[in-house]
């Protein structure tokens, strides 16, 4: 089902902080960034650089709870764009979890 933006899957609010690390096209970059929305098949960034559509990285993202384990997941950047007020924002395809 469908929700009212026509996603798959509803995302989760979560404004963590989240750690990339580029693996292509250029290797071992890394960025700090706040992950603002999740979902099961991509999530919503907003960092200091504008990254280049295709490129790959490593997501992860730590956990608040020692129950429930970090996210760790390759993505490739589908969107990426500079806002009005300054704010880069990435929007990230999750390609695998690891």
């Amino acid at each position: 089902m469908l929700n009212e933006d026509q996603r798959n899957f509803r995302r989760m609010q979560i404004n963590a902080k989240a750690t990339l690390t580029t693996l292509e096209p250029i290797a071992d970059e890394q960025y700090d960034a706040l992950c603002v929305d999740l979902s099961a098949t991509g999530l919503s960034l907003q960092l200091d650089d504008l990254l280049e559509i295709g490129t790959i990285v490593k997501v992860k993202i730590d956990s608040t709870s020692p129950t429930i384990a970090p996210l760790d997941a390759i993505a490739k950047v589908i969107r990426a764009s500079k806002e009005d007020d300054g704010t880069i924002t990435a929007g990230l395809e999750i390609m695998s979890f690891n």
